[in-house]
């Protein structure tokens, strides 16, 4: 195969875009850091230039990271920038509300709070363990400072005033907390889409956060004081969970972004787009659950999202809701290709990836699955059309005239539910499949589908192709099984 997605990172304009939403959040942060030296006191406005400056130059530093680290190792948020505004939003949000939140204690900063919402929206969870060390240590740095600035003389609402020492030792412990919850976090929270999973794992925070600053306090002087405010750190340790629960829907409604939560979503039979599917052509239907469980298994042979998926699979024929009764699946005898010309059949059939696309987008699909329906066929010719136009035909018949004008498949999962659709529907036509026929049908599908280049625009590879093919293999028995059969004669 062709490996031309090597190249295919992300454009210029993709990356200036990164770029302007990076410069624009740090704006915003230094903003917010020079109204809260302006809130400290007079002490402020004498090094005003200077702390300008600073937080210059540390917005630079922190936001310039964060965008190296994107371009080095996440060109996918690149590529899909609402990903990353989204990701820099919540930084920023964490850093805001921590400063203010500083004023009343510093043993308020919330622990983790920008690892809880990203490992929400994110496809790798390691994004939410870096922005979190990156917000925690700027938010450190930005505190530290401002302490440093005003000689140690910091308000705080609870405990009314602190003297040097203690603020920067509160501080220092807080921010050893949000590293932690910010590594356990993501960790914790890996695959697990359960309804109750994010508020057990708020609650193992809360109790090891507070049972590390209870140990730290051993390293204070006075230890019957630093232990005073154990209570302060619980309450700032639930708070990253409630936030989460109102940020992270807000997000993915405003930037579209696809998560486990919104394609558990999506994969609700209720859904308006599955319930025509269902009603209006249920053989469709029915392939589109079979290929879904073929599609879920062999993502997680691979190491793909197996919820994606099955969201892909559930939704990659909704096209054929125009015309449902033109494809064999729905049919009960009679085949109105029969009374049709093969170039009509064709565009009727061919149609169905692009009308497919159209009406996710009017269900408010999102892109990540909605592009499936045009990928899953890419440029494969319609060999039954094909083959009745050429005995039909004295002169020469082109066969792209006979083929699918989609795309061929730019990910993994495209490429998964091209090999899934057509095998559920290969194996479902033989009369007696076994596993030795299986296999050569399916050596067969992926071999022609490699050397008409369908896979020449994704990254996968012959080791995915194979682990794909072991997997539907395996699969099959359990999903074409026969029936015993009773004396009456029933199976």
């Amino acid at each position: 195969m062709k490996q031309k997605y090597k190249t295919r990172k992300y454009s210029g304009k993709q990356l200036l875009f990164a770029v302007l939403d990076t410069v624009i959040c740090a704006a915003v942060a230094v903003f917010a850091a020079m109204i809260k030296f302006y809130l400290t006191g007079d002490a402020i406005a004498v090094n005003f230039a200077l702390c300008v400056m600073y937080a210059l130059l540390l917005a630079a530093a922190f936001y310039g990271g964060l965008l190296m680290f994107v371009m080095i190792s996440r060109s996918f948020i690149i590529k899909n920038n609402r990903y990353y505004r989204a990701f820099l939003i919540a930084t920023t949000f964490a850093f805001v509300a921590h400063l203010f939140i500083s004023i009343v204690s510093p043993l308020l900063v919330a622990p983790g709070l920008t690892a809880v919402i990203i490992v929400r929206l994110s496809r790798k969870k390691q994004d939410a363990f870096v922005f979190n060390l990156v917000e925690t240590c700027m938010t450190f740095c930005v505190l530290i400072y401002e302490s440093t600035m005003t000689d140690g003389a910091m308000y705080m609402a609870v405990g009314n005033g602190a003297d040097a020492s203690l603020y920067i030792w509160q501080l220092t412990v807080i921010t050893v907390i949000s590293v932690c919850a910010g590594a356990f976090v993501p960790v914790a929270m890996r695959d697990k889409t359960g309804r109750l999973h994010s508020m057990v794992v708020g609650l193992e925070t809360t109790v090891a956060a507070v049972l590390l600053y209870v140990l730290m306090s051993l390293s204070y002087s006075d230890i019957s004081l630093a232990l005073s405010y154990s209570w302060l750190v619980a309450v700032s340790a639930i708070f990253p969970v409630i936030v989460a629960q109102f940020a992270v829907p807000v997000l993915e409604k405003i930037f579209g972004l696809v998560t486990d939560d919104r394609l558990i979503e999506l994969t609700d039979t209720r859904r308006p787009l599955l319930r025509r599917l269902a009603s209006e052509a249920p053989g469709t239907y029915n392939h589109s659950l079979a290929v879904a469980n073929f599609a879920e298994m062999c993502a997680n042979a691979i190491g793909e999202d197996p919820y994606l998926a099955r969201a892909a699979a559930y939704y990659h024929d909704v096209g054929k809701l125009s015309n449902p009764f033109y494809f064999a699946e729905n049919q009960a005898g009679y085949n109105p290709h029969d009374d049709i010309l093969p170039e009509v059949s064709a565009e009727i059939v061919r149609k169905h990836t692009t009308e497919g696309y159209k009406l996710c987008h009017e269900y408010g699909i999102p892109e990540e699955v909605a592009c499936v329906t045009v990928q899953h066929h890419g440029t494969l010719p319609m060999a039954v059309f094909y083959e009745r136009a050429k005995r039909l035909t004295d002169g020469e018949v082109d066969i792209r005239d006979y083929s699918y004008h989609g795309v061929c498949p730019t990910n993994k999962i495209a490429a998964i539910i091209m090999i899934c659709d057509s095998s559920e529907a290969a194996i479902r036509a033989m009369d007696h499949p076994d596993g030795e026929r299986v296999d050569r049908l399916l050596r067969g599908i992926i071999a022609d589908r490699i050397a008409r280049g369908q896979f020449d625009n994704c990254s996968i590879s012959l080791r995915d192709l194979d682990l794909i093919r072991q997997t539907i293999i395996g699969a099959y028995g359990g999903l074409f099984h026969t029936r015993i059969k009773y004396p009456g004669g029933e199976r």
